[in-house]
């Protein structure tokens, strides 16, 4: 069945828009870079991940770091449209909390993607719960891309549109719709809640872990530069 509905209170995602930053390639000396297809580096609380996961259809990538706020990748992806890499900065809840003992999960981004036309990726949040056994997706920024799955609903969320994605029991996808947003501010909870009190999600969900970058699918065979220039993730908790 197709719901519809409106969320309000505490953990709702807004969005804002800004001017987009201008597109870079590679800088010459950045404090880390790798070409490895799991390339890690730790930074404070969070690892940027080159994270070519689909190891038998990933093309190059090189992903370089300044900070876990300032990073970027080049990545070259065949012309088809399965998704080979997922370039992202990640937060992993190693005490992996409940559902119920958070008040607020919002994140910042500013990112960019190529300014050519013929490329598929999306910029996306991609939360883990359950110790990785469902995973929950909220993608701002998307590039010709089509979620898993069929749509359950289609909501409003402080004047944002969102169309929502199930694929099978473990895989939610919320979709923004219309304008997309290369910088904002984006309050996750909002998504868990909506799944909790919707009956898809148990209270007693937990976070494993957050991650934000980009799916890249294709960049027509040829080096393309993603880029991300702001990045926060912070976490209320009920008292």
């Amino acid at each position: 069945m197709l719901a519809s509905g409106a969320l309000a209170g505490p953990g709702l995602a807004v969005f804002s828009t800004l001017s987009a930053p201008a597109q870079a390639a590679i800088p010459p000396h950045p404090v880390w870079k790798s070409s490895a297809p799991l390339g890690t580096w730790q930074n404070g609380r969070f690892d940027v991940y080159n994270n070519e996961w689909n190891t038998s259809e990933a093309g190059p990538q090189t992903i370089w770091a300044n900070s876990y706020r300032d990073w970027g990748v080049e990545s070259k992806q065949a012309n088809t449209t399965s998704v080979k890499t997922y370039p992202s900065v990640q937060k992993n809840y190693n005490k992996n909390p409940r559902y119920t003992a958070f008040s607020s999960l919002r994140s910042t981004f500013t990112e960019s993607m190529p300014s050519v036309a013929n490329f598929d990726a999306e910029a996306a949040y991609d939360l883990w719960l359950n110790n990785y056994q469902i995973e929950l997706m909220m993608w701002v920024d998307n590039h010709k891309q089509a979620p898993a799955g069929k749509v359950i609903a289609r909501i409003h969320i402080y004047g944002q549109k969102f169309t929502v994605w199930q694929n099978g029991n473990d895989m939610y996808s919320f979709v923004l719709s219309g304008k997309q947003e290369t910088t904002g501010k984006a309050h996750l909870f909002s998504a868990w809640r909506w799944l909790v009190n919707h009956g898809y999600l148990s209270r007693s969900t937990t976070l494993t872990q957050v991650n934000f970058g980009w799916e890249i699918a294709s960049t027509a065979g040829v080096p393309m530069d993603f880029t991300l220039t702001r990045y926060s993730l912070s976490t209320g908790w009920m008292r």
